[in-house]
């Protein structure tokens, strides 16, 4: 047998639950899982059904990644496989950076818009800092340049840090149920990114090449973000019977609207955020993605983009809206997204 398989391998889990779902099969009057005894008699069939699956697997989920995910995700995905240059490598790589990017910044306004709104000290929480030269890991607390960093493998360590907290002390966050091994393949990719950075104008064999690198972990990492796909992003809009709310969630940046039934405590809650902030619809769970995430409409009107959070410049929170690509501030919003970093800081800066 395969000594680089595992059967209970956490990666194998939807693969083994599909082909258990008609039952155990019982030998002698004894019952065995499908999928085990497909691994104990021929692991490399195994392998072989495992890697169809998951092959087919991916394709179904590009189609709820296109239609359910956080639109500033969505659309960069669509790029990276319907857009215009998906063909061509280097447009291709550009467009699945920028999407992991985009991941790392949704992941980012979740994982602070929900301590922030919880209210609960984790002050106590640390932060991955570099290895000493025994090659062990060092951490350190939670500071101002920490939080406001715009270095994506920052943030991607700030999430980390908070997670593992979180989980090691059983606090009941909902982003206890992001999976670590997702951080670690952002933070791969990044590292191939920063490489493909070093080239300011790579050739078709060099995008052909990282690309080679990218597709394999960028496919692994994205089968592990399927919580995203009930993580709605919304601004509310007005209220009548029922509060009506924009859209931010597909691949189309066209403005949607719609209305949603919330108990009491929710509409006070979302009525509370006025029009000029994001929040999140997360399973049962509603928090504010402010200051991280913004949001910006084009001039006609008709589309609504999602804006990430890019840095602290000269004293300003500045955003760049996807598909615009332009750096931009807020000025009258900006006493507010001062204080929803106050807010934050109080709960994780000793």
């Amino acid at each position: 047998m395969s000594g680089n398989i595992a059967y209970n391998d956490k990666k194998h889990q939807r693969f083994n639950e599909s082909l258990d779902q008609e039952g155990d099969i019982k030998i002698a009057g004894f019952p065995f899982a499908p999928s085990r005894i497909l691994f104990e008699m021929d692991t490399e069939l195994y392998e072989l059904v495992f890697a169809e699956f998951t092959q087919q697997d991916f394709e179904d989920l590009k189609q709820i990644v296109f239609d359910y995910y956080p639109a500033c995700i969505a659309y960069n995905f669509r790029l990276s496989e319907k857009g215009e240059g998906s063909s061509d490598p280097v447009r291709k790589l550009l467009h699945l950076k920028d999407c992991w990017e985009a991941i790392v910044f949704v992941l980012y306004a979740l994982v602070m818009g929900e301590v922030r709104h919880k209210q609960v000290n984790l002050k106590a929480a640390q932060v991955f800092v570099s290895h000493d030269t025994a090659g062990n890991p060092v951490f350190a607390s939670f500071n101002t340049s920490k939080l406001l960093s715009d270095a994506i493998k920052q943030k991607i360590q700030n999430i980390k840090g908070i997670i593992q907290f979180c989980k090691t002390n059983q606090l009941g966050f909902k982003c206890e149920e992001i999976d670590e091994s997702l951080l670690d393949d952002l933070l791969q990719l990044q590292d191939i990114r920063n490489d493909i950075s070093h080239h300011t104008a790579p050739t078709r064999e060099q995008a052909e090449a990282e690309l080679t690198q990218v597709i394999p972990i960028f496919q692994e990492m994205l089968t592990k973000t399927r919580f995203l796909e009930n993580c709605k992003i919304m601004r509310f809009e007005n209220y009548s019977s029922k509060c009506r709310c924009e859209i931010f969630n597909g691949h189309a940046l066209n403005r949607e609207f719609d209305d949603f039934t919330f108990s009491a405590t929710q509409n006070a809650y979302v009525l509370s955020l006025g029009q000029e902030q994001l929040f999140v619809q997360w399973d049962s769970e509603y928090f504010s993605l402010s200051p991280f995430l913004h949001f910006e409409k084009d001039v006609t009107g008709h589309e609504s983009y999602i804006c990430f959070y890019k840095g602290k410049r000269q004293s300003k929170y500045w955003y760049e809206p996807i598909k615009i690509r332009t750096e931009k501030v807020y000025d009258p919003l900006q006493s507010r997204f001062e204080a929803e970093k106050d807010e934050l800081f109080i709960l994780l800066v000793p």
